[in-house]
């Protein structure tokens, strides 16, 4: 719905609440979760993927709570805001709570960095800026001249980087939270975003100990051992870790995530289909819901379909910026918002059975895979593939397909946008020289090149180990051309050593499935592809693709310049196995 009168503009990546009502822009109500979020005990995690409305619900939850400081018990800017909106009917919750407490909000969605001081400079600064918001508490009567003079000290950049300054961070929020209790005789509700950003980060860089032991005591202190300063603490973030300090021997922290069996917030983040489709007919483009859910539908929490509210909203301003919004086709926003290098760090660490569930899920399946709910960031490894799926899987990759027994489930991609996700990123893997593909690929053409089919069927085999197709079944390509794919993946990191390539996708007139020459010219490689339907038929497939390059003479088309040799190599492909035959094709006519 269009909060307050009827919206005239689409907003995406706004995470201020107020900015969509001052503004008009198109609000999708989601304030009647309000209180459900606020009645989960004293302390509450809300884990779901990243453009999912966490920050935008956070402001929400800011700007309906925080009282008048200035003139406590006057709400009417909540009044004003909030007008005509679900949360309004819940009269008693509203006389309540509206406007009824201090609120701490603090985001640490750029508390990060590629070393602890870059991530610690960038954590200092937000404690800044949130202490320079409450600096009017240095005027309170109620507050003693020493606890002024330690609020004081956040300004001080020189002190906040000794020893004694970190001590002094850690135990920030705790003081604010004390000063503010002081101040307003009602205790302050904390509101942390993306909670998780600099453990993940920090892991990622290798200096986890240092930065969990800033945010650790600063959280921890806040949230554990200060009820009689704290009435609620509601933490967001997209990754579960509780093994984390914050969290040690914390029993009252409620948890919601998109695997918790929670019927009360599972479509609080997230459109779900109708708000979609009220959202496409208040613009007029009602018609193209079908191609909105293809592409940004699939998510299930509590078994309620989700859409993804980022790509929604962006897909809506490019039809709106259309004169032609029927012919606009989806994008893939994700690309652009998601850490999509996820995917492709496991890739060299994944083993065979990691490997075909990832080509099952390309193919459209879904797949049974173990989630560790309490890992550890600071067991946090990329090179694990235990916690790839994981990782997938709260990020928003993969969605619950079918709950299973304990911490199994199955799981499946959730749209046609994040397939294409992970297309792309695959394809782009192959084609970094700098991964450790790119050096295998460099091995195998080194061996085509010097005619050395030996040592090019072991270099073969051991990129199809870890290989993960892209292909889509939906297509219904030649097998042949499945492995083509690779292959051109393959050789697209060869670099300089390459050149004159030349794939041709579906074969026939005259020329064979790959050719290419050395870097230097002075060497023609041919390549015909043959599927084999089992272990056992490689090598005849492979003899009759070597068979197929000699009688069609495939080499001619290389028999240019100052080429001197000329190999043939009949590949047969089954799975992941490969046969090689080899023809020396110089002294072919």
């Amino acid at each position: 719905m269009a909060a307050g009168k009827p919206a005239l503009r689409v907003k995406s990546g706004t995470e201020d609440f107020a900015k969509y009502i001052k503004y008009g822009y198109y609000y999708v109500d989601k304030t009647q979760y309000l209180r459900p979020i606020f009645d989960a005990d004293d302390r509450l995690l809300i884990l779901r993927p990243r453009r999912f409305g966490k920050t935008l619900m956070m402001s929400t939850l800011k700007y309906f709570l925080e009282m008048n400081y200035e003139n406590p018990g006057d709400t009417s800017a909540q009044q004003e805001l909030f007008k005509g909106l679900k949360v309004m009917e819940d009269e008693e919750f509203c006389e309540n709570h509206m406007g009824k407490y201090p609120v701490v909000s603090l985001t640490l969605k750029d508390v990060k960095g590629d070393s602890f001081d870059e991530a610690y400079t960038a954590l200092m600064s937000q404690m800044r800026k949130l202490f320079a918001k409450f600096a009017w508490l240095r005027q309170s009567d109620a507050i003693s001249e020493s606890d002024k003079a330690e609020l004081k000290m956040a300004e001080d950049r020189a002190f906040m980087r000794t020893a004694d300054g970190r001590q002094y961070l850690r135990d920030s929020l705790a003081l604010l939270c004390n000063l503010l209790t002081q101040h307003c005789g009602v205790k302050p509700v904390i509101l942390i975003d993306e909670y998780d950003v600099p453990l993940q980060k920090a892991a990622v860089h290798k200096f986890y100990d240092q930065m969990i032991g800033i945010i650790g005591p600063m959280l921890s202190e806040a949230l554990k051992t200060n009820d009689e300063n704290v009435s609620k603490g509601i933490l967001t973030g997209c990754l579960r870790a509780t093994k984390e300090g914050i969290f040690t021997d914390l029993n009252n922290f409620t948890l919601n995530t998109v695997l918790t069996q929670s019927r009360s917030l599972c479509t609080a983040f997230g459109f779900t289909p109708d708000e979609v489709q009220e959202m496409l007919s208040h613009f007029g483009l009602e018609k193209l819901y079908d191609k909105a859910r293809e592409y940004y539908d699939g998510y299930s929490v509590y078994g309620r379909d989700l859409f993804c509210p980022w790509d929604v909203t962006s897909y809506i301003r490019s039809l709106l910026d259309s004169d032609d919004p029927a012919a606009v086709k989806p994008e893939a926003f994700w690309n652009n918002t998601s850490n999509s290098d996820v995917i492709t760090h496991f890739m060299p660490n994944l083993n065979s059975a990691d490997a075909q569930r990832f080509q099952d899920l390309l193919d459209g399946k879904s797949v049974k895979v173990k989630i560790d709910e309490g890992m550890s960031y600071k067991d946090y490894d990329l090179d694990n593939p235990a916690q790839f799926w994981n990782v997938l899987v709260y990020t928003g990759y993969l969605t619950l397909a079918k709950r299973g027994e304990s911490d199994t489930h199955e799981f499946r991609i959730p749209n046609a946008e994040v397939r294409q996700c992970f297309e792309k990123n695959i394809k782009s893997y192959y084609s970094k020289a700098s991964n450790p593909y790119g050096t295998l690929a460099r091995e195998l053409i080194t061996c085509l090149i010097s005619g050395s089919p030996g040592k090019a069927t072991v270099s073969l085999r051991r990129l199809l180990a870890g290989f993960v197709s892209v292909r889509d079944s939906a297509t219904k390509a030649p097998r042949e051309n499945f492995y083509q794919g690779f292959l051109n993946g393959i050789f697209a990191a060869a670099g300089q050593e390459v050149s004159e390539y030349r794939s041709n996708r579906e074969s026939g007139g005259g020329y064979a499935d790959i050719t290419f020459k050395s870097g230097d010219g002075k060497a023609g490689v041919v390549l015909e592809l043959k599927y084999a339907n089992s272990g056992e038929d490689l090598g005849r497939a492979a003899d009759a693709a070597l068979l197929q390059i000699e009688n069609k003479n495939y080499a001619a088309v290389l028999k240019t310049g100052n080429t001197e040799k000329f190999y043939g190599y009949g590949i047969a492909f089954c799975g992941r196995e490969c046969a090689i035959s080899f023809k020396d094709l110089s002294a072919q006519e």
